[in-house]
């Protein structure tokens, strides 16, 4: 590195572009700059010579022969993180998916040709200021890395210059984003994508919530994801999946949690049938026991549905996720204005579809709807159009969860009414109720009988879910909370 003047850096770049004419025109501006260069005709050839003697930083095209820019940002995201060696991937592709894929494979940041040359020089300048090559003095400065090429097919360690214990992973390539290392993708929706990563510092495994780039500029998306961090932040209930960090980097917003190993309710119906009777109640207790601690903080979820109740693996611990519609009781907030496109028509409370302002109670009709689903396999409220949905929760004829499952305990049946009750003074005014009836119920004779009998089933926790749908899977695309439609 050579000080050009104070506050001004000349660096080592890599330049990586298959076509003669590009990479000249490239290389000239970046000289012309005071940056030293080195020029690669391909990756393969990039991948050499970065791994033996790393650059400040990496400039590559996409397409190029033996080794795609794609591929090689994987491969160095194998041996060098993302402040360690930023790189910049530069594309005639332009769709959405293309630029995903580059920050997928760890870009640091994805331009589009053609470019401005300031637009270019005004992207390296930030990516040189943000890495430790501009550490402050008092800061110790990095091992060297280790040139990883001789490493078998996958051997998934750290960074040759983290001396931590290492973690094995999949054998696919990994990839770093800001704090974390990313080992897998678990499911994506039209709000965004999740993952299960590995914070850098002390090796814990997280769960990283990212909004699509298509969003960024979407202003009801980004209030609703930012709303769920500030949410998440200031919450505290065993019964809530927890918010350890949150940011920007890279053009895109994203949220840490807390990793919970366990199954979504819905996907748990979906794979072993309805839940038994005690069960149900022994889960609802705790979605009722979430729902107050909400209360108790001014807060009321919005959208509950077993989607958004997951249950623990190691102990049948239910956490509720997706806080990216809940508001204050008493906030006023334009997302509102987008109405029931944000959540999911089947549990909209009926005076909410009237015009009323959701509050807890608006959030037990949803547990109502949720319980009777998961013991029947049915939803309450049938229909093909919001429309049709919205009519019968208004007005159509009172659900009978016996209709659908005869044995029935008739105290549980009585929460279940209660909880679906269109007229507000006789549902449950708050969540602290609904667990204590349903508690009282899991000490009742009803009860009693069925675990005595030996007529509800039996569910290990960690019980595998069909093929090609990990449970830990299932877990963590309900953890990411991201709906199917767009806000």
């Amino acid at each position: 590195m050579v000080v050009l003047a104070e506050g001004s850096v000349s660096a080592r770049i890599a330049l990586v572009e298959d076509s003669e004419v590009v990479r000249r025109f490239a290389l000239r501006l970046l000289r012309s700059k005071g940056f030293e260069v080195s020029e690669h005709p391909d990756g393969a050839h990039a991948l050499e010579h970065v791994l033996a003697d790393p650059p400040d930083l990496v400039i590559s095209d996409i397409q190029m022969p033996r080794l795609d820019g794609l591929e090689l940002t994987r491969k160095l995201r194998e041996t060098f993180d993302k402040r360690r060696l930023p790189i910049i991937l530069v594309s005639v592709l332009s769709e959405e998916e293309d630029i995903v894929s580059g920050f997928e494979a760890g870009a640091n940041d994805y331009l589009v040709k053609p470019y401005r040359t300031s637009e270019l020089l005004a992207k390296i300048s930030i990516l040189l200021r943000e890495r430790d090559f501009l550490r402050k003095a008092d800061e110790p400065a990095p091992p060297p890395p280790t040139a990883r090429t001789a490493r078998s097919e996958g051997d998934e360690g750290l960074a040759d210059d983290d001396t931590r214990p290492q973690i094995k992973a999949a054998a696919s390539p990994r990839y770093f984003f800001d704090k974390y290392v990313v080992t897998r993708e678990f499911g994506r929706g039209g709000m965004g994508t999740v993952y299960k990563a590995i914070r850098r510092e002390d090796d814990l495994p997280v769960a990283l919530k990212i909004l699509a780039p298509r969003l960024s500029e979407n202003r009801t998306a980004i209030a609703r994801f930012l709303r769920e961090c500030r949410v998440l932040a200031g919450l505290h209930s065993e019964h809530v999946v927890r918010v350890l960090d949150h940011g920007y980097d890279a053009g895109r917003y994203f949220l840490v949690m807390e990793a919970v190993e366990g199954d979504s309710l819905d996907r748990i119906v979906l794979r072993d049938g309805p839940l038994g009777q005690v069960e149900a109640a022994e889960v609802f207790a705790q979605v009722a026991r979430a729902l107050q601690d909400l209360s108790d903080q001014g807060l009321v979820h919005r959208d509950v549905k077993p989607a958004n109740i997951i249950r623990r693996h190691e102990d049948g611990k239910v956490k509720l996720v997706d806080f990216g519609l809940a508001k204050r009781v008493n906030e006023a907030s334009s997302l509102t204005d987008t109405g029931y496109a944000l959540g999911t028509s089947y549990y909209v409370a009926p005076e909410v579809i009237e015009g009323a302002k959701a509050d807890e109670r608006s959030d037990l009709f949803a547990v109502g709807v949720s319980l009777f689903e998961v013991v029947t396999g049915r939803r309450p409220f049938s229909g093909v159009v919001p429309y049709q949905i919205f009519k019968r929760i208004v007005s159509g004829p009172t659900p009978d969860p016996t209709e659908f499952r005869a044995d029935l305990s008739p105290g549980l049946v009585a929460v279940i009414n209660r909880l679906l009750a269109r007229d507000l003074s006789e549902r449950y005014a708050c969540g602290a109720e609904v667990e204590q009836d349903l508690r009282a119920w899991l000490e009742s004779e009803e009860a009693k009988a069925l675990r005595e009998n030996q007529e509800e089933p039996t569910r290990a926790f960690g019980r595998p879910a069909d093929p090609g749908v990990s449970t830990e899977e299932a877990g963590a695309e309900a953890a990411a909370g991201f709906d199917e439609a767009e806000p």
